[in-house]
């Protein structure tokens, strides 16, 4: 059985990580192709392997010394990158697939341990191009410093980047592999429920970052109740991140009418999901200079089988799909009555329940899991 490390910089413990689940589901993916994957992650100060979802080992044990999240996340990555440059001593594996988290020397450093020890090394880069969504804090802009004097370098060791941002032939001089984002469409129910009419629930979940702006459905729905407006909408904001607060300061005029949930995960966030007949993707990526997105949200979502609001197109979505409303993409304040009119559209003829099993069938049909990773199997396999 051939050997494959998978390497990811997040901490499992972190319930509320987006990705989590997906990287479980890439490895057990990987696993029905035949690999035995030892994935390598981080739970609390812990540098762990994990196989089949299982901690087989602890490579290092820490005790957590800083309380500031930030800083103590890149002393964790630092530790972990040495950490897996001695785990990888004595080691063989035949392919290596990483998932991007900034170059600087440690990294630079693992990877020529690892050319050593595996003949091929893919690297996935969640967005691309990612520079400008990093400008908002300090340590993003200093991590992107550096990160951008050693990039250049990666091309001596990875063979090729795994993305899902279309139109790049090679990046950091590496050749592109471009699959859809996946999801793995098992681990999320559909919603079961019919809805009972207005107010009309719309839920956005985020880590609540500045593409998400969602200060422009907020501005909107000011504008829409001061010009007289009579539907009743109720936005559902789950999430926390560096924009809670501007969020909670606007919506503060328009009442009841938002409600900001928090952080949620699991059974609270499935009974909020039956309730809405809408999510909100992102309002803003045209902020970070993405054109064509490629969100694990938007397949969320799909899964959930809800229409969709977005500003941008989206990846695997055709013009002539009904359930989704593309907003312009810039600053002004969302249309309310075009988000009505959108509403009235998709529910004009059709249950819930009808339109959410189109919706579902047709973005898992586009990204399911086993699909979209297909070709990366096929690469390693080369």
């Amino acid at each position: 059985m051939k050997k494959l490390l998978y390497i990811a910089f997040n901490d499992i413990e972190n319930q509320l990580f987006g990705v989590k689940a997906k990287i479980l589901s890439q490895c057990r993916v990987f696993k029905e192709a035949g690999f035995q994957v030892d994935l390598v992650q981080r739970r609390g100060a812990e540098t762990v392997v994990l196989r089949q979802g299982e901690v087989r080992r602890v490579i290092k044990s820490r005790e957590a010394r800083i309380d500031n999240y930030y800083v103590r996340s890149v002393l964790d990555k630092s530790h972990q990158l040495g950490d897996l440059k001695k785990f990888l001593k004595n080691r063989r594996y035949d392919g290596c697939y990483i998932r991007f988290d900034f170059t600087d020397p440690g990294f630079l450093s693992l990877l020529k341990q690892l050319r050593k020890v595996c003949p091929k090394i893919l690297l996935e880069l969640p967005t691309y191009p990612y520079d400008d969504e990093n400008k908002a804090m300090l340590l993003s802009r200093m991590k992107l410093a550096v990160d951008q004097i050693y990039r250049k370098q990666l091309h001596k060791y990875v063979d090729t980047i795994v993305t899902f941002y279309g139109g790049q032939k090679k990046i950091f001089d590496i050749p592109v592999l471009t699959v859809p984002n996946g999801f793995d469409f098992s681990t999320m129910p559909m919603v079961t429920q019919e809805l009972s009419g207005e107010p009309i629930h719309i839920i956005a979940v985020s880590s609540m970052r500045e593409w998400h702006g969602y200060e422009r459905f907020l501005e909107g729905m000011e504008r829409y109740y001061q010009a007289g407006g009579s539907r009743e909408f109720v936005l559902h904001l789950v999430g926390n991140g560096r924009e809670f607060g501007k969020y909670q300061s606007l919506a503060q005029s328009l009442g009841q009418r938002v409600v900001m949930e928090g952080a949620m995960s699991g059974a609270p966030l499935d009974a909020l999901y039956e309730r809405c007949a809408m999510g909100i993707d992102s309002l803003a990526r045209h902020r970070s200079g993405i054109h064509v997105l490629s969100s694990l949200k938007s397949r969320e979502y799909g899964a959930k089988g809800i229409p969709m609001i977005n500003s941008c197109k989206i990846d695997i979505i055709g013009e002539d799909f009904p359930y989704l409303l593309q907003v312009p993409a810039d600053e002004s304040p969302i249309d309310m009555e075009a988000v009505a009119a959108f509403y009235d559209r998709c529910f004009a003829d059709k249950s819930r329940l009808t339109v959410a099993a189109e919706i579902r069938s047709y973005i898992e049909g586009k990204s399911g899991m086993r699909q979209t990773l297909a070709a990366v199997v096929k690469e390693f396999e080369k």
